[in-house]
């Protein structure tokens, strides 16, 4: 539903563009001023319903407005190819580049926004949004500004293409101007904030003037090739007003991609957070697991009824040692390999007091494979669902091998499916599949044959 109020939102926005434009033109009258605003308003909204903040939304109007105006020029040249109508050629041109901004900026920031699979909040009156219009109130008259300066005769066509062919020449002075936009960018956004909005806008100003000027002066000079002693004054307001305007550009592009960045690191931060937690809540699960108890309890009361004195008690203080493992490891996101093979140690030895034949765990694991990590309790569920969904008899025996070396742990089983198979949600499997995605970004690996099952751990 959100999805269609945007679209629909770009599609009024495009053809108000188109319609401006076809009867600004016809009319003889400017409509540069007015399609801004318009795409300025379309901006604002779309950066409001995907609940972005002012500085993105601000950042994005200076963007949109310069790839807008370059798109518009270059569509409107390749339309006239085949149009040969003025206004047609402009309203057409356009509407295709309203529509493209749009979705452009539709697509940016579903792939990095913040929880984009959130329901929207309602929007409300705030602060932010009183920031947000002051920049937008900014921008606009610094447009304005733009508008006057570049009709005046000293910035003509040809001027203009000198001044950027000049700043473009000098290869130097854009990558020190994208270095120094991407230091700050990432400095401002690392320290808090202690000195208030107003000291905070009146920096930034500082900034963008001062980075503008340098770079515009050293241009000027044709620094660091050479130095052109002849340059002016009056040549250096010029390539200012110009840099300027490009240095505004940059920070923007800049600081939109930085926000995209920190987004996804903090989504997926957030992502893990709560598979840890739902990992953690698995486990928690796992350690009051009432069949469990209730298999453990049964097999101690026959040894004690036995009066297996001996065996009760070492199955006691392997029972005790299995859960004295996963509440040591509650808060781990990693163990070694060595130790979980220790507590999986316990754990089958537990089970072969149940099931004393038909069922052998086979172990071949290098020592430098014992060094490394696995997610806690990760092999001991494998076996766990081994057992699950396996018969387990002497006349069937069932045999799990745990074999890693190099970058890998494989625990595998033969095949002896139950008659009536346990439904399984595969929660396990999927809370440990999602754990290693989160900590290393390698998936494990699962094949299943007619004989054979197979899980492969990446080892950390």
């Amino acid at each position: 539903m959100r999805l269609l109020k945007v679209s629909g939102t770009i599609h009024l926005f495009a053809f108000l563009h188109a319609a401006v434009a076809f009867l600004c033109r016809t009319a003889g009258i400017n409509d540069e001023l007015v399609l801004t605003l318009l795409t300025i308003v379309l901006i604002v909204l779309i950066c409001l319903k995907r609940g972005l903040n002012a500085e993105f939304t601000a950042a994005s109007v200076i963007v949109v407005n310069v790839v807008g105006y370059l798109l518009g020029t270059g569509g409107a040249q390749l339309i006239e190819t085949v149009l040969h109508s003025p206004p047609a050629v402009h309203a057409l041109s356009t509407f295709v580049t309203t529509e493209l901004l749009g979705w452009g900026v539709v697509w940016f920031t579903r792939l990095f926004r913040r929880g984009d699979e959130a329901p929207a909040q309602p929007t409300v009156w705030t602060p932010r949004i009183g920031l947000l219009l002051l920049a937008v109130g900014v921008i606009f008259a610094l447009r304005l500004a733009y508008a006057e300066i570049f009709s005046s005769p000293s910035f003509s066509a040809d001027r203009l293409y000198r001044i950027a062919d000049l700043l473009a020449s000098n290869s130097v002075v854009l990558i020190i101007l994208l270095c120094v936009n991407i230091i700050y960018v990432r400095h401002t956004h690392r320290r808090e904030t202690r000195h208030g909005l107003i000291a905070e806008i009146a920096a930034f100003l500082l900034f963008v003037l001062c980075t503008s000027a340098c770079a515009a002066l050293v241009t000027g000079l044709h620094l660091p090739f050479a130095v052109d002693r002849s340059f002016t004054a009056r040549e250096f307001l010029q390539l200012w007003i110009v840099t300027l305007l490009v240095e505004a550009t940059l920070y923007s592009v800049v600081f939109i991609i930085n926000y995209a960045m920190v987004a996804r690191a903090v989504l997926r931060a957030e992502r893990g957070k709560a598979h840890q937690a739902q990992f953690r809540y698995m486990k928690l699960k796992q350690q009051v697991n009432p069949h469990f108890l209730f298999n453990s309890l049964n097999i101690l009361d026959c040894l004690v009824c036995e009066q297996r004195t001996e065996q009760a008690s070492a199955y006691i203080h392997k029972l005790a040692g299995m859960y004295r493992y996963m509440l040591q490891n509650e808060e781990k996101t990693l163990v070694r390999l060595r130790e979980e093979m220790a507590f999986v140690g316990m754990y089958v030895d537990l089970l072969q007091v149940r099931f004393p034949e038909g069922f052998r765990v086979e172990t071949d694991i290098s020592d430098e494979a014992m060094n490394r990590h696995v997610v806690p309790c990760s092999v001991q569920l494998l076996i766990e669902n081994a057992i699950k969904h396996n018969t387990v008899g002497a006349d069937r025996p069932l045999v799990i091998r745990i074999a890693a070396a190099g970058e890998a742990v494989t625990v595998s089983n033969n095949l002896r499916m139950k008659v009536s198979e346990p439904s399984s949600t595969r929660v396990g499997l999927n809370y440990i599949r999602q754990q290693y995605l989160d900590l290393s970004g390698i998936q494990i690996g699962v094949r299943c044959t007619n004989t054979e099952y197979r899980i492969t751990l990446p080892l950390l």
